[in-house]
């Protein structure tokens, strides 16, 4: 039973994931405070403090640069704001999306990758935004926002799966 579970729970966050992973987030979404977290026991490591996604940080128009021409990488959504370019178009495991000219918090890169602990399928989201201080704190929030609809997305088909049963 837990087993079956455990497969549901994965299968919801795949699809939701592949499904909601590649759109940006919208600007007309309310805007909400993530909740806090607790303080690290340690400190994070400088390797850690200077990645992007696992590779070597730098500005927002480099990592706009460096991972719009990769060959790995697809375009997976573009509009007025944003540009998505993801690993795999039906399933992605990361997803790199950027502000365009013309958004208020231009340029951003913002990248979000999925990884595995547990039985559990984690979202972990990195941004990199130098445009204005207002417009890179409502970004993030907009991605916040997203990233919770997406995880009350996947809670609710882990529920109704389990309820089928």
């Amino acid at each position: 039973m837990l087993s079956k579970l455990a497969a549901a729970r994965a299968a919801a966050l795949t699809f939701a994931s592949s499904v909601l992973l590649a759109l940006p987030a919208l600007a007309a979404d309310d805007i909400v405070k993530p909740a806090p977290t607790p303080m690290p026991a340690a400190g994070p490591t400088v390797a850690a403090a200077h990645q992007f996604c696992g590779d070597a940080v730098a500005k927002a128009d480099e990592l706009i640069t460096r991972y719009s021409s990769a060959k790995n990488l697809k375009e997976t959504y573009k509009s007025v704001d944003y540009v998505a370019y993801a690993d795999d178009e039906k399933a992605p495991t990361v997803v790199y999306t950027f502000t365009l000219k013309g958004h208020p918090a231009y340029p951003a890169a913002v990248c979000r990758k999925q990884s595995k602990e547990g039985d559990n399928i984690v979202l972990r989201m990195e941004i990199v935004c130098d445009g204005a201080k207002e417009a890179c704190d409502k970004l993030r929030n907009d991605f916040n926002v997203m990233n919770a609809k997406m995880q009350a997305a996947v809670d609710n088909q882990i529920k109704d799966a389990a309820d089928k049963k």
